[in-house]
């Protein structure tokens, strides 16, 4: 092998090592390069149900209708953030308003 070609091997390896190392790094650093996301705001529903109805049971709806939903009073409410599903939870009194008490994450879809 020539000095050339010695040469010219070393560097390679040297910017290749160089390469990973700044790889290394900007995966470290990641979750504090995301620290300017964290005051962008979201929106954050919650749908205790729902139904379907013809436009003419939407026009007779008045004060004291009741709407019939379908899920059944037990059962979790959906938690959704810029209409994506997140979590369940259940209703709850905080203070005079309703509160959603978190019980369970849904899990990311693999994508």
């Amino acid at each position: 092998m020539s000095d050339t070609e010695t040469t010219e091997e070393t560097t390679a390896t040297e910017a290749t090592e160089g390469t990973e190392a700044a790889v290394d790094t900007a995966a470290t650093d990641a979750p504090s390069n995301l620290d300017f996301l964290l005051d962008v705001p979201v929106k954050l529903s919650a749908e205790l149900g729902s139904c379907k109805m013809t436009m003419q049971e939407l026009l007779d709806l008045d004060l004291g209708t009741v709407v019939q939903l379908d899920k059944p009073a037990n059962a979790n409410v959906d938690v959704y953030v810029n209409q994506k599903l997140v979590a369940r939870g259940e209703v709850v009194v905080a203070e005079d308003n309703f509160g959603i008490r978190i019980k369970e994450i849904v899990a990311k879809a693999a994508g």
